[in-house]
């Protein structure tokens, strides 16, 4: 009885060595998608170096808050024209939304990975997190 445990135990844990299954893969897959995160400081110093501060708030939001100085204000979260982006898709963006708890930078953030752009970077604490670290911003108009 002990052999046959053995035995089976060894071949338990050669299974553990193949190839991880289909599911795992798409698993890993995604997790290695996710995008990346960038903190206010390192977020301020890459925009003093050329990068873009892409706005994912709402007018609500922008209009309460302000935005991060010459931020791309887009017209959706989700479902914004590319248009609105840098033709360079070699393009640090950094995009932003409310705060921690806010997830249309994400979107955001998806969708220009999704087509093409390399360097996509999302600043976490938004623009709350912005104004708290003492940056600037810029008062906000429909206009």
């Amino acid at each position: 009885m002990r052999m046959i445990l053995l035995s089976l135990s060894m071949s338990l844990l050669l299974l553990g060595c193949k190839d991880a299954s289909p599911a795992a893969a798409t698993e890993a897959q995604e997790a290695e998608k996710q995008i990346p995160e960038i903190a206010v400081e390192d977020a301020d110093k890459a925009l003093q170096s050329g990068a873009v501060a892409v706005d994912a708030n709402s007018t609500r939001t922008r209009k309460k808050n302000g935005t991060v100085p010459d931020a791309v204000i887009l017209t959706s979260s989700y479902k914004y024209d590319l248009a609105q982006l840098p033709s360079d898709k070699s393009k640090d963006l950094i995009f932003y939304c409310s705060n921690t708890s806010c997830t249309a930078s994400d979107a955001a953030a998806e969708r220009a990975s999704a087509h093409g752009y390399d360097n996509v970077h999302i600043m976490r604490e938004g623009i709350k997190g912005w104004k708290e670290a003492g940056k600037p911003t810029k008062p906000f108009t429909d206009s």
